[in-house]
């Protein structure tokens, strides 16, 4: 994978608004409390998110010698863990990975969120954002976006396509084209994208939204066909694909961000550690080695500053809003 160079890096932590809150020579940094870090991660151990949290927070104390404890707190979705971020004491110490579907969709999905996040979160920095493709079970005579178009009309009511959970990206945006197709697909909601992606393989599942890591190597097996990526360009790990806009699907939820990973922390934080936790963290990223990984891991890293993370939930929330609305979901 190509690694990015300096000068690559630094001007995209420029468009984010975030080079401003890096240490500078002469600037004096806030000290952190006593005690280790803890960095709540709303997932099992050893899945992307978790690598992630592990990787920037050993950049952390390599840097700072501050110790980081990964603290995983698993369970509905990652409303757990986002719930006992919330929960904890706004001291500086501690701080929890969160996502759209915690952040943004959980309060349009569900009608009982443990946790209220305009009151209860305060926001470090967007971390990564994550790409998806949508893939295809070979058996499926579709090679590219168009000829599956064309299936799925000549076939009304015939094939289904799953997700990682109800209101996921997979989920609104494989909705989004059965009704403008009027396709009449069968939406099958999985508990996360192993179980899911079991099925896309055996060819129970014809079709679904998957990320580029998981994709990569069933591709180069000959088990998946890609058909089209997210966004508003094409990756640099998959440069044959296209994007939905360049394959005639110009609709905002396929150039939207499915999805992105950022860092909060309790609100009431004091805002200097939470603005030292921002840079500490993309300092960590500025590894080599670390941002090849986290690439590896289908992420395209980001690190922005406080305000920017807060004006990006806020920009995006109605349109999530709207979105789930479009495709039928409720509150339940």
């Amino acid at each position: 994978m190509h690694t990015p160079s300096r000068r690559h890096f630094l001007g995209q932590l420029s468009a984010a608004g975030l080079t401003a809150t890096l240490a500078v020579p002469g600037r004096a940094e806030p000290p952190w409390p006593q005690g280790p870090l803890r960095q709540i991660v709303p997932f099992p151990a050893g899945g992307a998110t978790d690598i992630l949290a592990r990787l920037l927070g050993r950049g952390i104390t390599t840097r700072t010698g501050q110790q980081v404890l990964v603290d995983n707190r698993a369970g509905a979705g990652g409303m757990i863990g986002t719930a006992a971020l919330a929960k904890s004491p706004p001291d500086g110490l501690n701080f929890g990975i969160v996502l759209v579907t915690t952040t943004i969709t959980a309060p349009f999905i569900y009608e009982k969120v443990p946790y209220d996040v305009d009151r209860e979160l305060a926001f470090v920095s967007l971390l990564c954002t994550v790409p998806m493709v949508l893939a295809v079970h070979p058996s499926l005579p579709a090679n590219t976006l168009a000829e599956l178009v064309q299936h799925v009309r000549r076939n009304p009511g015939k094939l289904s396509y799953g997700s990682v959970a109800t209101g996921h990206y997979g989920h609104v945006a494989s909705e989004h084209l059965n009704v403008t197709l009027n396709g009449g697909m069968v939406h099958v909601p999985y508990t996360g994208e192993a179980p899911m992606l079991q099925d896309l393989l055996g060819g129970q599942l014809p079709l679904s939204f998957v990320t580029i890591a998981t994709a990569r190597t069933h591709v180069e097996a000959g088990r998946l066909r890609l058909l089209a990526i997210t966004g508003t360009r094409r990756h640099p790990s998959m440069p044959q694909v296209h994007t939905f806009a360049e394959a005639g699907q110009t609709a905002e939820v396929f150039k939207m961000n499915p999805g992105w990973l950022g860092l909060a922390a309790p609100a009431k934080t004091p805002t200097p550690l939470i603005q030292r936790m921002a840079a500490e963290t993309v300092s960590a990223a500025r590894d080599p080695e670390t941002l090849e990984r986290i690439g590896s891991l289908g992420m395209d890293f980001v690190g922005s500053t406080p305000e920017a993370f807060g004006e990006t939930y806020r920009r995006e929330k109605p349109v999530w809003q709207q979105l789930l609305q479009q495709a039928g979901i409720r509150p339940s």
